[in-house]
C-alpha cells in the first residue's frame, strides 16, 4: 500500500493543487493529512472544499485547534494570529463544523499520524525535542513509522543500536529498515520554511519499506497576489519567494 502524507497546507491552493496533481500520478491508494489545512494563506474554503471533496483525512493541526478553541490565539505571534483570523472569516459553516471535528491523532494500520508530536500534540515542535524526550517516545511507539508535520521541514528520527540519529531528508526515495521505529517529519505543501520553496510532502511505500521524499514545482506568484490583495500579513507572501524574489508590492 503507498499512502502520500501531507502536512501544514495552510490555505494554499495552488500548491496544494499542485501536489494533488502530482499525487495522482504517483498511484497512491490513499491520502493523510498531518493537518494546519488553514492559516497564513489566502484560500482556506477552497483548500477545505478540496480535502472534503478528495474525502482526505485529517487531524488536528495547531491552528484548526486555535479555530476551535479561541484562547488558543494567544500562543500565535501576532501576524499569525492576524492571518488566522482572517481564514476564519473566509470559511463556511460547513468547513467550520468540519474543522471542528477533527482529532488529535489516528492510527491506519502500521502507521501513526500527529500534527507535532506524538501521542496527541499539535503544538510541541519535533526540532526542539530533546534527545531523552525523543527516544522516549520513540521506543513507546505500538507503530513502525509516526507522521509528525509542524515544522515545515523534512526530516527523521529513529533509534539505531541505542543510538538515536537525526536526519534531514532531501528530495530522494529512502529505505527504511524493518527492523526499526521512526518519526518522520514530511514538511509543509503550502509554507516551507527551509531554502526549498516547493510543496513538499512524501509517500510511504508498505510493501518496500521506501519513504519518497517529494518536492514539487508550482508558480507562487499568483497566491503572493491573493495574499496581499486579501490584507493578510505580507511575510507569508514572501516566505513563499525564493531568497532574493519579491514578486509583489506591499
Amino acid at each position: 500500500m503507498r499512502i502520500a502524507v501531507i502536512s501544514d497546507i495552510h490555505s494554499n491552493k495552488d500548491a496544494f493543487s499542485a501536489v494533488l496533481k502530482d499525487i495522482d500520478a504517483s498511484h497512491v491508494d490513499g491520502i493523510v493529512s498531518l493537518g494546519d489545512n488553514i492559516g497564513y494563506g489566502p484560500e482556506p474554503e477552497a483548500v477545505v472544499h478540496m480535502l472534503r471533496e478528495r474525502e482526505i483525512p485529517s487531524v488536528l493541526g495547531n491552528h484548526e485547534l486555535a479555530l476551535k478553541d479561541g484562547s488558543c490565539l494567544k500562543w500565535f505571534n501576532p501576524s499569525a494570529r492576524e492571518a488566522l483570523e482572517k481564514n476564519i472569516s473566509l470559511l463556511s459553516t460547513e468547513s467550520l463544523l468540519y474543522l471542528n471535528r477533527l482529532q488529535p491523532f489516528f492510527q491506519i494500520g502500521r502507521f501513526y499520524y500527529v500534527h507535532g508530536f506524538p501521542p496527541a500534540s499539535q503544538t510541541i515542535y519535533f526540532l526542539q525535542v530533546e534527545e531523552a524526550a525523543m527516544v522516549k517516545a520513540i521506543d513507546g511507539m505500538r507503530s513502525d513509522i509516526c507522521f509528525v508535520g509542524h515544522t515545515h521541514d523534512f526530516n527523521m528520527a529513529f533509534i539505531d543500536r541505542s543510538v538515536l540519529i537525526r536526519r534531514p531528508l532531501d528530495h530522494r526515495l529512502v529505505t527504511l529498515d524493518r527492523r526499526l521505529k521512526y518519526m518522520v517529519n514530511v514538511g509543509s505543501v503550502g509554507q516551507p520554511r527551509g531554502i526549498d520553496k516547493r510543496a513538499q510532502y512524501a509517500i510511504m511505500d508498505d510493501e518496500t519499506h521506501t519513504l519518497d521524499v517529494r518536492f514539487v514545482d508550482y508558480d507562487p506568484q499568483e497566491t503572493v497576489q491573493k495574499i496581499v490583495m486579501g490584507g493578510i500579513p505580507y511575510r507569508y507572501a514572501q516566505s513563499l519567494l525564493p531568497c532574493g524574489a519579491d514578486g509583489a508590492q506591499k
